[in-house]
């Protein structure tokens, strides 16, 4: 007997669950993507928020230094170059001064000063409207200023030759010369600059003995040499 196939329901059958399992990712995907553009979102927003306070604080501080280059500019207007440049001038001399051994310059001095002349003064002369030689290449030469008595004109130009052959000193020129006690002694102003260690040897000659040149000029028939520098009343 076959058996009967009755339906017996108000309506067909159907079966919905593959339509609600769709359903169903799809909100789990439309949440997912809705919660990462949320947040990231919220991160973009923060870090704008931070670009933007860092640009604040780097306006801020341009202001500023453009606020204190106006005031630094109004504050140099102000003061005199000359007078700045003065009292700069005026600290180096007091810097050289202190530095200066006059111990040491004494005993080089000593060194080439010869038996007929005599050093009346010896002084620096930065500045102080004297004769001053040019500045030598070398950092810490002293401009220096020396008085003195020569018994004769030969003894005193025995000094200059001294002073030319040692390496502690350079730019030696005489300024004023005069002859006294009836014309035997040679009172004289001469400046030279001075170097206390000595580094200035590879720019002097070896210039022979005055008399010496003198003597030999003589006996090649010749004119003795001229005077480095000729006696001023």
């Amino acid at each position: 007997m076959r058996p009967l196939d009755l339906n017996l329901a108000s309506r067909p059958f159907e079966n919905n669950v593959p339509f609600w399992a769709g359903h169903a990712l799809l909100l789990v995907i439309v949440l997912g993507f809705t919660t990462w553009n949320v947040r990231t979102y919220v991160k973009t927003r923060q870090a704008i928020q931070s670009v933007q306070a860092d640009i604040g604080s780097v306006a801020r501080q341009m202001a500023e230094l453009d606020h204190r280059d106006d005031e630094a500019i109004k504050v140099a207007h102000g003061y005199d170059l000359k007078t700045l440049q003065t009292q700069a001038d005026v600290a180096n001399e007091i810097i050289l001064r202190r530095g200066l051994s006059w111990t040491n310059l004494f005993n080089q001095l000593e060194k080439v000063i010869p038996y007929e002349v005599r050093a009346t003064a010896v002084r620096p002369i930065y500045g102080t409207g004297g004769p001053t030689p040019a500045h030598g290449k070398f950092e810490g030469t002293v401009p220096i200023s020396l008085e003195g008595v020569a018994q004769s004109f030969e003894a005193f130009l025995e000094f200059e030759r001294a002073l030319i052959m040692d390496p502690h000193y350079s730019s030696v020129e005489p300024f004023r010369t005069e002859t006294v006690l009836g014309g035997t002694e040679l009172k004289f102003e001469l400046t030279f600059l001075y170097d206390p260690e000595g580094r200035q040897g590879g720019e002097h000659p070896n210039l022979p003995h005055v008399l010496d040149a003198a003597r030999k000029a003589e006996e090649e028939g010749g004119e003795a040499p001229p005077n480095a520098m000729q006696e001023k009343p």
